[in-house]
C-alpha cells in the first residue's frame, strides 16, 4: 500500500467507519511509518493521528487515532468506502484478534458480489467474504494465498447475473439470408 497526499486527508461522506482495532499509535507507526497527519480538529473528535493508504487494487484506507493514544493499547478507527475489513486487515499486515468492533457485524452478509473462496488440498472449500468490487476481491485471494501457499484462493460470482451481451454494432454484424449468401 502506498501512502496518499496528506492534502486529500479529510473524511469524505463516502467512507465509512468500518471497524475499531485495539492498537498502539508505536505499533501503527512501526508497520505504517509515521502519522501522514496530525489533525489538531480531528472532524469534532478531537486531535488524531491519521494514515491514509491506497492499495494497488484501489482500495482506500483511512486509519486514525487520538493524539494521547501514544504508547498503550487505544481504540483506532478504520474508514473505507467499502466495507471490506478483512481485505484491509491483509493489505495492513493485521489479524482479526485487533478487531473490537466491525461495522459489517450488525449487516447480514452479502449474498451478491464475489466471493474469496478457500480450498485446501483435502478438497474442502469455504467462503472467506464477499465483496461488491471484482478487483478487491481477486487482490484479496492473491494476498491470502500469498500469505498460505498450503492452501488456495479464488474468487467466484455469486447472485449476480453475468453482464448481458452486447448487441452487434452496425460495423459488425452476422450475414443475412439473402441472396448473397444463399448461393453459398
Amino acid at each position: 500500500m502506498k501512502p496518499l497526499a496528506t492534502n486529500r486527508l479529510v473524511l469524505s461522506r463516502k467512507q465509512h467507519r468500518a471497524c475499531t482495532l485495539s492498537i498502539s499509535r508505536a505499533e501503527l507507526e512501526q508497520r505504517l511509518g509515521p502519522p501522514l497527519a496530525i489533525d489538531d480538529e480531528g472532524d469534532g473528535l478531537g486531535p488524531r493521528y491519521r494514515w491514509e493508504f491506497q492499495g494497488e487494487c484501489g482500495l482506500e484506507v483511512l486509519i486514525d487515532i487520538p493524539r494521547e493514544a501514544s504508547h498503550g493499547a487505544r481504540e483506532a478507527v478504520l474508514w473505507m468506502k467499502h466495507l471490506e475489513v478483512e481485505h484491509a486487515l491483509e493489505h495492513l499486515g493485521l489479524s482479526t484478534e485487533y478487531v473490537l468492533w466491525r461495522a459489517d457485524m450488525l449487516e447480514p452478509l452479502p449474498l451478491e458480489g464475489w466471493a474469496v473462496v478457500r480450498r485446501d488440498g483435502a478438497g474442502s472449500r469455504s467462503d472467506i467474504c464477499v465483496l461488491s468490487v471484482p478487483d478487491h476481491a481477486e487482490c484479496l485471494a492473491l494476498l491470502l494465498e500469498a500469505r498460505s501457499p498450503e492452501q488456495s484462493y479464488a474468487m467466484e460470482l455469486r447472485g449476480l447475473k453475468p453482464a448481458p451481451r452486447r448487441t452487434p454494432s452496425h460495423r459488425w454484424a452476422p450475414s443475412s439470408h439473402d441472396e448473397h449468401t444463399a448461393a453459398l
